[in-house]
């Protein structure tokens, strides 16, 4: 795992190693998973929102509705 960040820096790429080479499918499970921890308490209308907002922060992309994400 990469070094963490100090207080005054921002993350700006993904602090675990191999996340930059996962599948789109995957960076989306991932962020459905991150969304569900942190604001699962808020409703599915709030997680959609914050999914929505994680989506384009991190340039992954809507999979095709055919394709089921686990």
């Amino acid at each position: 795992m990469n070094a963490p960040a100090n207080d005054d820096e921002v993350q700006t790429a993904p602090v675990m190693d191999g996340a930059t080479e996962a599948t789109n499918e995957e960076k989306l499970s991932g962020l459905v998973e991150q969304v569900e921890q942190d604001h699962g308490h808020e409703g599915a209308g709030a997680m959609a929102d914050h999914l929505r907002d994680r989506m384009d922060e991190t340039g992954v992309e809507e999979e095709d509705p055919a394709t089921e994400v686990e």
